[in-house]
This record gives C-alpha cells, structure tokens and sequence, in this order.
C-alpha cells in the first residue's frame, strides 16, 4: 500500500490523501479509520475530520458505502490498484493532534491512516509533497527524499512526523542509542545544557532497566508561543507540545520541558512494551477498557520525576515541592472517597480527561503518583524498590511482548519481598477509596521527611473552603464547609464583605456577606467564618540525614 500526501492550499489547514491499494478480483475493501489513539483512552472520533472520500481505479468512480461512522467499504470488481481519496482537516495541536499551516506539516498518522481490516501487516509506503527545503523529524525510516516505510500499520501510526524549514536538530548518545532532539519553534534556552541534563536522565533509566533495544529515539518538541503542555509516548519518540516558548528560559517553565520529557522517555519502557493486556494488540475501532492505569500512569508520572531526583537535576527540595503539588492536588477534590483509582482508569472512556462532575473520580496521574511513592517507600522498608518491580515487569512482560493485569502487577509486587500486608495496600488504596494521607505521612517519615498542613493563603479558599476564578466566579466548594450549604458552583461573587469581589479578600469578621449573581438571579447571603481549615496546602520539611533516603534519591 502507498499513500501520497500533499497540500493545495495550507492555510485552509486540509491535507489531501490518495491511498493505493492492489485488489484482488472480487475482493471486499474494508477501511476502518482509528477511534482513538495509544496514550489516551477515550474516543476522539477522528472520521468528523474526513471530508469527501471517493475510490477510483483509473479514472472510474466506484462505489463506496459509508458502513458505521468510521468504516467504509467499496468491491474491486476487477484485480488492480484502486485508489482512495479523501481530506482530512489537520487543526489540532497538540502533542496527539495533526496541524497544518505556513510554516509546518505536523502529522499523526493515527489521525486519518485506515486500516484496511484483513492486510493490516502489509509494508505501507508515504510519500509527502514538501517544498525541497523542508526537513522531516520521525523515527519512521526514509527511504528517500519525504518518503519513508512502515512495516505495517501498527508501525506507521506509531510514528508521527514533523516537517519544516525550521526545525533544529541535536543529538547525544547512551551506549548504542542516537537519541535525537527536534525543535519546532523559538529556542530561549542553552540547548548545550538541556542535551546534558536530557543524556544525564536518559543514563539513569536505561541503567535501571539495564537496556534500551532501540538504535534510535526522537524527541520531537513543538515550542509554542502560547500557554501548552502536552506529551504522549510512541515506541520510537514522543512528541511534547509547549509553550510559551519564551517563559522557557526560567527553570520553572524549564523544569516542566525536563519533566515531561522523562515522563514519557519512561513510557518507552512502561506502556509502549509493559503494555495492559487489553492493549494487545491494539485495537482503535472500540475502547479497550483497563483497570491498570495507576500502572500505566501513576508509576510513569512518579518515576519520571523520581529520576530527575536521581540523575541531580531536581535537588531534594525541588523534588518535595513535586510532592506537594500532589497532595494540594489530590485535596482539592473528595473523589478518593467516591471512587477507586481502578474504577477511575476504567472510566478513562467515560469522563477521565475531563474535569467531570465534582467529587467523582481521581485522577490516575496524581493519585497514582502518590500510591507509587508509597509502595516504593513500603517496598523500600523491605530491602527492595518499586524500579525493581518494574525491571521484573519488564522481563515477564516487556522483553516478551506479553499483556499483564493488575494482578500480574501485584504478584510482581509480592515476588520482590515477602510480605502480605501488600495485600491489604492493595485493596485499601487501588482496589479500595481510603484516605492515603496517613500511610503517606508515616512512609515520608521513614526516610526523615515529616508533612505539615495548613490553610491555603487564599482567605476563600483556605478559611471559607471556596475556589473562584480571578472574576469571581465559583469553581469548586468544599464539601464541609458552610459554604457548601449556601454557594453554587457556577456563582458568580460579585461583592464580598460591602466590597467588590477581589480574590485577595480577607476579613476576620465572624460573618461574612456575599452578593451573588446566580445564573441570572441577585442572592445575598451570609457565611459564618470559623478559624477552621478547608482548602490546604502541603509543605515537606528534610530532617536527619536518613540511610533510606540516601539510597531512595541515589
């Protein structure tokens, strides 16, 4: 199969696709266009994006059936090549989208590639129509000038690509691997630095996990001018979107480059090969529903920040600020108590990258990040690591190309050390909903960290128990405070204490009164204010020099 890829007009933002396929005399066509993608778990729809597809062979029409919102068959009634054509609308960026205008082509094929059902092992060819002065970022092999092979499907929707006349390129080298830096967009950093603080990371994973079975691996960057983050892991490379580009010459915007570049250079292990056994193989024409996201993500967003502790490039207090964002996180929202973290990940398809109703859920990310800290302390307590558990998932799952489940996890959990009180673990904070705060606050105490709570300074958030927009408007309410019982989210404060709202409010008054506008109707209403705590804010102090954190960090 070959498939040719050109512009007529970028800006438009369409991107015109002619598919060549040799058919069979009688044979029955079959194009199922992706729902989803790999790295997020819900339904994107990509066929709303199609526009216009027609089949010829030559220059004869043949008929073509519009079967479910993604498939379409058409017969060859004689042997021969047969080509599809269709447009498909490239306007999304983000790290898993497609985007087209003057500057760049920027590709997921996973967004508008078919799977022609029954030869989805066949070679695929892609020949892209670029000006001559444009360079290409993929991991896909290229056999000549914007044209490149993939094995099969499978392959060429895991490859996405970048093409410009702008793109900047750096390399550095782990043992056999070229790993490659692509940049789309305006550099306001020491790129000498960064390539020493990428390779410094990248050495810490591979020595854990002992090898890193590729020759090559791409970052493929686009460095936004505008307010972004966004990644999403492939078995070759990862794209990270960003942004603004010029806030990346402080740390703080730095630090979330470095971070979720690890995050996902973790992925290449954990998920791209130690991958839920609902995965394999993928599937992308319905949902494949797991009930392993902790794993999938929780361990991933942990250990992406915990070798950024070991490699030296977040110091202790940098890496304990991590944590508390966490906590605050987790705090915000009652979820925990209503929802598992394992009920969570199965509703991924439901709701799980959307804000949601409040109090429904938690979020596989955070929370998993918080259950992964703990276990690794707990496993840490009995002469083994949470890394040790994953190198163990790597051989009986990863090297193997076998699917695990949650209990293939916990029993990989159990092999490393001999004690059943995992099981309760296990059941009271994946399985279960009980509050992690205690179990976290004694395993941080173990490696000489203690945790304090206190009121967020925001007098609404941390006295009242009210968050807010800059204008006014509610956006959450904690479930015990008085206010739960007076304001709705969606309210808008318009004054607070005979003043205009301002979100630096603050008032030691025993009663607080609020005007409100709700939907339309003016409420006034008074608040009691009690010296009570509601939204918190975490803060981690370093005591003793401990052994056990020596060895957790190193």
């Amino acid at each position: 199969m070959q498939y040719f890829i050109h512009r007529i007009n970028p800006l438009s933002q369409y991107i015109q696709l002619d598919l060549h396929i040799y058919c069979h005399k009688k044979e029955t066509i079959m194009l199922q266009l992706p729902a989803w993608r790999p790295g997020r778990y819900e339904l994107a729809n990509y066929a709303q994006k199609i526009r216009k597809l027609e089949v010829f062979k030559t220059d004869v029409s043949i008929a073509v059936r519009k079967e479910t919102k993604d498939l379409w068959t058409f017969s060859a009634d004689e042997e021969g090549i047969y080509t599809v054509k269709y447009d498909f609308h490239a306007n999304q960026m983000d790290a898993g989208g497609s985007w087209s205008d003057d500057e760049q082509l920027y590709l997921n094929f996973i967004n508008f590639i078919f799977e022609v059902k029954g030869r989805a092992d066949e070679e695929i060819t892609v020949q892209i129509d670029l000006p001559p002065n444009y360079t290409t970022a993929t991991a896909l092999p290229q056999i000549d000038q914007h044209l490149f092979r993939a094995e099969n499907f499978q392959h060429l929707v895991d490859s996405p690509l970048i093409a410009s006349s702008s793109l900047s390129h750096f390399t550095y080298t782990v043992e056999k691997t070229t790993f490659h830096i692509w940049i789309q967009g305006d550099i306001h950093f020491d790129v000498a630095d960064l390539l020493t603080t990428f390779k410094e990371f990248t050495c810490k994973q591979i020595k854990a996990f002992g090898e890193f079975p590729a020759e090559d691996y791409h970052f493929i960057l686009q460095i936004l001018p505008y307010k972004h983050y966004h990644g999403v892991e492939h078995q070759y490379s990862t794209v990270i979107t960003l942004g603004p580009a010029i806030k990346l010459k402080d740390k703080e915007y730095l630090d979330k480059l470095v971070g979720v570049s690890s995050h996902e250079l973790y992925h290449f292990w954990n998920v791209c090969r130690i991958r839920p056994k609902e995965l394999m193989p993928y599937n992308f024409a319905k949902e494949a529903y797991i009930n392993t996201g902790m794993v999938a993500e929780g361990v991933t967003t942990y250990m992406g920040d915990l070798f950024l502790l070991k490699s030296g490039y977040y110091t202790l207090e940098d890496y304990l600020k991590i944590i508390e964002k966490l906590l605050d996180r987790e705090y915000e929202s009652y979820g925990w108590q209503n929802q598992s973290i394992v009920s969570s990940s199965l509703d991924l398809w439901l709701d799980g990258y959307k804000t949601g109703i409040p109090d429904k859920k938690v979020s596989i990310y955070n929370r998993g990040a918080m259950i992964s800290l703990c276990l690794d302390l707990i496993l840490l307590d009995n002469g083994s690591s949470l890394h040790e558990v994953m190198k163990g998932m790597w051989i009986r799952f990863g090297k193997t190309n076998i699917g695990y489940s949650l209990k293939d996890f916990k029993d990989t959990v159990l092999a490393t050390i001999c004690d059943e009180g995992l099981n309760e673990f296990f059941e009271r904070y994946i399985w279960g909903t009980e509050d992690i705060w205690p179990i976290l606050v004694d395993q941080l105490r173990s490696i000489g960290i203690t945790c304090d709570r206190a009121p967020r300074t925001s007098f609404l958030e941390g006295r009242l128990g009210i968050m807010t927009s800059d204008t006014g408007v509610v956006t959450k309410v904690h479930i015990a405070a008085p206010a739960f019982e007076q304001v709705m989210i969606g309210d808008e404060i318009c004054h607070i204490g005979g003043e205009k709202f301002s979100p630096d409010y603050r008032s030691d008054a025993a009663a607080i009164t609020m005007e409100l506008l709700r939907f339309g109707r003016e409420i006034k209403i008074i608040l009691p204010h009690k010296d009570t705590s509601y939204y918190t804010q975490h803060k981690l102090r370093v005591l003793e020099t401990a052994i056990k954190r020596k060895y957790w960090m190193s």
